[in-house]
């Protein structure tokens, strides 16, 4: 049985949307700018203080990864070659080796 061929619509533009309370992969058509496929991920807020919302980096990192990989095997359900995503580079910069957490 041969496999089925993937579309190539590249390239693509794949974004992190990091917020308070989830993190979101989308991916997106660079050419037409159409919405192809996303995922989102929950993550956990601790409120020390009033006005104070901290969040897990790790946590944060592990939603990255696991809403990078279901977007991908979403892509690869609708038969969409991911091969050819590009993204901007991000980072996150720790104060001490646990962190910024108290």
């Amino acid at each position: 049985m041969a496999a089925s061929k993937k579309a190539v619509l590249g390239p693509l533009v794949g974004a992190v949307d990091q917020g308070t309370s989830s993190t979101r992969f989308l991916v997106f058509n660079s050419k037409t700018a159409e919405l192809l496929s996303h995922h989102q991920v929950e993550i956990k807020q601790e409120f020390p203080r009033e006005g104070w919302v901290e969040q897990d980096p790790k946590e944060i990192l592990h939603s990255v990864y696991e809403c990078i990989e279901k977007t991908c095997e979403k892509l690869g359900q609708l038969n969409i070659d991911i091969s050819n995503i590009k993204d901007n580079p991000t980072s996150c910069f720790m104060e001490k080796v646990e962190g910024l957490r108290p």
